[in-house]
């Protein structure tokens, strides 16, 4: 009874104060937590930075330990490797002993060598012995780790400031290994936050007491004439205007939803609107194009045509059922409707795909193209907002295409064609993003197609040929090699891998094009065991994530083994970084069945893409390419430098080989060997080439006996 006397206004002043009060409660909330989160991502940090700096002690250690170097060789080494380690602009890698002694400090090599507990280190800073005291009291405990925090003075500033630091002992070495971070810029990021939250407070509290009685006035103005409207088509008036469609508010929601249910109830016995949705179907929307294509012609405005297609429907639908499938379609129309504007039309095309037509957008495409996209956005925008089905929360996205017309010189089905090759686009971009129709699209989708039919027809016939690029080792000697596939088509010609590769990806011709790469290699492999100067080569197959990922991969590569009768040891499998992000113990499981019967693994581009160093760890490898990306730049981009060197330093402490790939020159040659790195390939050996030069390149190579130089470039 009380809630039924309430005014429009009353009810707005009153949902307005209860929810400021929640408000203020939410946001106080908000940044306690926001303070405990960035305090904890930022002690995470610092202990996932401490492993690279452990492991690479530990690695040393163990090399001591099997006696593959002194104790004091080890130490040396592992300290050399912790002084070198960076993150971003920082290195603040630091190793004590328990007594004191600073054995590495990157960012104050005056210390290394000293005691900091004792005069006169201690003597000379005061406030140093405390706090390498504290770093080191961390480890007292039984997990021999922990973290610390303390203040320091750091130069150019009045206040010390305080840093979070993880330190771990190295029992066998008596060290204390730790990093650390600052966290002022922490605080910097809680207080920005809490004025920004302070600042929207304040500024709804204005604005929502200035505009609530302007708000309550027009609502019942509103409601008002819906209502006349409403009585009108229950009496059976359909041509009359619908007032408020153009308002995004709840009054707008219902105008849309009469002026909905006013179209369903005098078009729904013709058969031209959608019966779950109650949008205009197919048919309808190709009328609604000729309409709006003839009003362009007279407006000499530009249109526009959204195609919308939900990622993952299907998968949705059988996951959840055909009725909570339905519940999200028509949940998609009504978003999708009051996404337009007044005088434009949304469609359901079937199934999940839905089309938006807006019209009288501009007289310059350029205008008109910008006004689309930002619809674009905005239907995006509404569709990532989570559904409400029944009690339950979802979430989805969509991918849109979009094309402009002006006149009737594009009839509405190519049109339709066209945004549906500019819809393609988009799923091919990543989904969840707009593109737009070009002229180009459909050449590029006509010799995509001509492309993937040639690359059938080539597999089945074995139209492909391998070719060989030598791997170089110490004394300019031949140690290895990698299998490329080559395709030299008989109309084509040589056709780059760089364009059939990923389309075999794509439409999962990688997995037989995969199988005959690793078939001839172990064929070429068994062959090259009968000669002397070859009998002793690796050769390196790439392998892609698709092909790797399939359940029966492992019986595949041992069963082609035993069929060619090729030496499992001299057969290695080159991965990428990219079936790290999916899968990780699979993937594992799969390299330790392989590795014990001799196959050997390697680490390709390595550092271009998802590296963690736990999995690293793990993963049974045996050697890491350093990427031709990092390569090419390696003289003259110091940060492509410190990459190589870094990659090389982990390498060395896992006990790993390194191979450098795309060596094009001498001097890159010279300044990879000086980092450690002692193989190479690339162009300044030679490039890939058919078997026969490959064999008459090594017989070359073993009747030379000089320094490699440039006598072998091809």
């Amino acid at each position: 009874m009380f809630r039924a006397r309430l005014t429009v206004s009353s009810r707005f002043i009153l949902v307005l104060g209860i929810g400021f009060i929640f408000q203020a409660g939410i946001s106080l909330v908000s940044l306690m937590l926001l303070e405990q989160a960035l305090l904890q991502q930022r002690t995470s940090e610092v202990k996932h930075l401490l492993d690279t700096a452990y492991s690479i002690v530990d690695s040393y250690s163990t090399q001591a330990k099997n006696h593959q170097m002194t104790d004091a060789a080890a130490q040396q080494a592992a300290s050399s490797a912790v002084r070198s380690l960076r993150y971003g602009n920082h290195k603040d890698f630091f190793i004590w002993t328990v007594d004191g002694a600073s054995v590495v400090d990157a960012s104050h090599p005056q210390w290394e060598g000293k005691n900091m507990l004792q005069p006169p280190a201690s003597s000379k800073d005061p406030e140093i012995s405390p706090m390498v005291e504290q770093l080191i009291s961390a480890c007292r405990n039984p997990q021999r780790e922990g973290f610390a925090t303390y203040q320091i003075h750091v130069a150019g500033q009045r206040k010390p400031a305080e840093k979070i630091a993880y330190t771990r002992l190295f029992q066998p070495w008596g060290w204390v290994i730790g990093t650390g971070a600052y966290r002022e810029d922490l605080d910097a990021t809680f207080r920005h936050q809490a004025y920004s939250m302070l600042g929207v407070f304040l500024g709804l509290i204005g604005i929502a007491s200035l505009i609530s009685f302007l708000l309550s006035r027009d609502l019942t103005s509103a409601l008002q004439r819906l209502s006349i409207r409403v009585s009108s088509v229950v009496n059976g008036e359909f041509d009359g205007e619908v007032p408020g469609t153009e308002r995004t508010d709840e009054v707008g929601t219902l105008a849309r939803a009469l002026l909905v249910l006013r179209d369903h109830s005098k078009e729904a016995s013709e058969l031209r609107l959608d019966q779950l949705t109650g949008l205009p179907n197919r048919k309808h929307l190709v009328e609604r194009l000729k309409q709006a294509t003839a009003t362009s012609q007279r407006t000499q405005k530009y249109g526009g045509l959204l195609l919308i297609d939900m990622d993952q429907f299907k998968s949705f639908n059988d996951t959840l059922g055909h009725d909570c499938g339905d519940l999200l379609l028509m949940e998609i129309a009504q978003r999708l409707t009051r996404a337009v504007r007044v005088g434009d039309a949304v469609g359901r095309l079937g199934s999940d795909e839905f089309a938006v037509m807006v019209v009288d957008l501009a007289p310059k495409e350029h205008e008109a193209a910008a006004i689309v996209e930002s619809i674009g956005e905005k239907i995006l925008a509404s569709l990532r907002e989570p559904f409400y089905l029944g009690d339950q929360q979802h979430f989805t996205s969509a991918s849109l295409g979009l094309t402009l017309f002006i006149g009737e010189g594009v009839p509405p089905e190519e049109l339709l064609k066209q945004a549906d090759l500019a819809l393609g686009k988009s799923k091919g971009s990543g989904r969840e993003c707009c593109r737009f129709f070009d002229p180009q699209m459909e050449e590029m989708v006509r010799a995509r197609t001509e492309l993937d039919s040639d690359l059938r027809r080539s597999i089945a016939e074995k139209q492909f040929e391998l070719y060989y690029q030598p791997q170089i080792g110490p004394g300019g000697h031949v140690v290895g090699v990698e299998a490329l596939i080559r395709w030299n088509h008989s109309r084509r010609g040589f056709v780059s891998p760089l364009d059939f590769i990923p389309l075999a990806e794509d439409t999962g011709l990688i997995l037989p094009l995969g199988q005959w790469v690793l078939e001839t290699a172990c064929k070429q492999l068994a062959i090259w065991a009968g000669h002397e100067e070859l009998r002793s080569f690796q050769v390196a197959v790439n392998v892609s994530s698709r092909q790797f990922q399939t359940p029966i991969f492992v019986e595949q590569v041992l069963e082609t083994l035993e069929r060619t009768g090729a030496n499992p040891k001299r057969l290695v499998l080159e991965l990428t970084e990219s079936l790290l992000v999916e899968n990780v113990d699979d993937v594992i499981d799969k390299m330790i069945a392989l590795k014990a019967h001799g196959v050997r693994f390697s680490l390709d581009d390595f550092g271009t893409g998802y590296s963690s160093l736990s999995y690293l760890k793990r993963m049974p490898l045996d050697s890491l390419k350093i990427d031709r990306s990092f390569v090419r730049d390696v003289l003259t981009d110091p940060n492509d430098a410190a990459i190589a060197k870094t990659v090389v330093a982990l390498a060395h402490a896992l006990g790993l080989d390194v191979i450098a790939e795309g060596v094009e020159t001498l001097e890159q040659k010279s300044v990879l060997t000086a980092l450690g790195c002692h193989t190479f390939q690339g162009y300044l050996f030679s490039r890939p080439i058919p078997t026969k030069e490959f064999e008459e390149f090594v017989q070359r190579m073993e009747e030379d006996r000089s320094p490699l130089v440039t006598n072998y470039l091809y």
